[in-house]
């Protein structure tokens, strides 16, 4: 019985000659302690030159590894890894099987870790691994690093790139998606230009070839980026939706101001952000009424009405000249945040149009942004960027990650 167990924990810790175990107890403390050595005269091969060399002693002290636990209860590696003398390199440090080098993990107490971690947050992750949580943020940085850093872009062709609130106070990061896998493959901090240059260079760095981008979807503080001369750059229509809707917002807030009956347009003028086809027919009614009661809101909420109109357009063209029609009446509105998103909206005129050419969107963008939330609150426990990014590539990345598997 003792031989099946040594062997069921040898397996575990990956044991191969000349390693075994040769010590196990369970402590009154309510812990399993392991301890592993190596057969005496033992060959080894030199981490450095690959030469078949023997042991030469020991390290001074023994090391501690926690590993995964054995009936519930925690378990600890010990062990005094073996030295070796290598008549071309010196003395070498050999390093054990189960472990990662500057971890005081085993290799399959991270791989657990990182399994959980994608579905628990990392707060009570640390309360069941009875471990703290900065060694897993610790473990999450590394797998994920190691993961993100092997990644190529050899064979992106289509891109997404959108924001996300990090956390409050009005701190963002920028994802950058392949459209065609559905997978975050950049995090950035911050939302400006420059956040989306630093990947226009990662991706150069890693194989990206940008004469293979076709199309790229973005919000229109990113429209000036081109990562390719022959990309198609498309601003999202959400983004654009949301230039008008803003207007509409800033029109309604200035006629509050104006108006005495000002609480019955602050409780209303929610309505005018649902978009039509999702009102009910008591909320059409209140909005035709409201429209009536405060005319400039009514007026800026008929112009939002046609934005849906421009793209319900089916042909390049019919859009083009929806759209020109849309802008001349904006600017001739005599609503003065109208006359300003017409401006915005001039300004991009092409890379707004260009949808009419993929009919792409960011709807990617934000099924994935569902999961960023998620990854959110399950990151909690950390207050930095890379904690949040980290988290990000795990539940959205799609990684390869190079632990060692759990099940077999």
């Amino acid at each position: 019985m003792f031989n099946n167990i040594n062997k069921l924990l040898e397996s575990s810790l990956q044991l191969e000659e000349p390693w075994k175990i040769t010590h196990a107890e369970f402590k009154e403390e309510g812990a399993a302690h392991i301890t592993v050595d190596v057969k005496k005269g033992a060959q080894f091969v030199c981490p450095e030159c690959g030469g078949e060399i023997k042991r030469y002693g020991h390290e001074p002290n023994e090391r501690v590894w926690r590993h995964a636990d054995i009936c519930f209860f925690p378990c600890y590696i010990h062990c005094k890894r073996p030295r070796v003398m290598c008549p071309h390199c010196g003395v070498k440090q050999m390093d054990a099987p189960f472990e990662r080098k500057n971890s005081h993990f085993t290799l399959q107490f991270e791989s657990y870790a990182m399994l959980i971690l994608t579905d628990m947050p990392i707060e009570r992750e640390a309360k069941i691994l009875r471990c703290d949580d900065k060694s897993l943020t610790s473990i999450l940085h590394y797998w994920v690093n190691d993961a993100v850093e092997k990644r190529q872009f050899n064979d992106v062709t289509t891109l997404a790139i959108d924001e996300t609130s990090f956390k409050k106070g009005h701190q963002y990061v920028t994802v950058v998606i392949d459209s065609e896998k559905r997978s975050v493959i950049d995090v950035e901090p911050g939302k400006d230009k420059s956040a989306v240059e630093n990947f226009a260079n990662k991706f150069t760095e890693k194989n990206g070839d940008k004469n293979n981008i076709t199309s790229v979807t973005c919000d229109m503080s990113k429209s000036l980026f081109s990562i390719s001369q022959h990309a198609d750059l498309t601003i999202d229509k959400f983004h654009v939706k949301q230039i008008v809707l803003n207007a509409l917002d800033e029109v309604s807030k200035a006629e509050q101001k104006e108006n005495e009956n000002k609480l019955v347009l602050f409780r209303g003028r929610r309505l005018f952000m649902i978009p039509e086809k999702k009102l009910t027919a008591a909320q059409i009614a209140s909005t035709n009424a409201l429209s009536k009661a405060y005319p400039k809101t009514g007026r800026a909420y008929r112009i939002v009405s046609s934005l849906n109109l421009f793209y319900a357009c089916e042909a390049n063209e019919t859009a083009e000249i929806a759209f020109n029609k849309l802008h001349s009446w904006m600017r001739r509105s005599r609503l003065e945040p109208m006359k300003t998103a017409a401006q915005t909206l001039k300004i991009h005129k092409h890379n707004i149009l260009n949808y009419f050419k993929n009919r792409l969107t960011n709807a990617i963008c934000e099924d994935i942004n569902s999961m960023i939330q998620a990854a959110k609150r399950k990151a909690r426990g950390f207050q930095a960027f890379l904690g949040f990014s980290s988290m990000i590539y795990l539940v959205a990345g799609k990684l390869q990650l190079n632990c060692t598997p759990i099940f077999r």
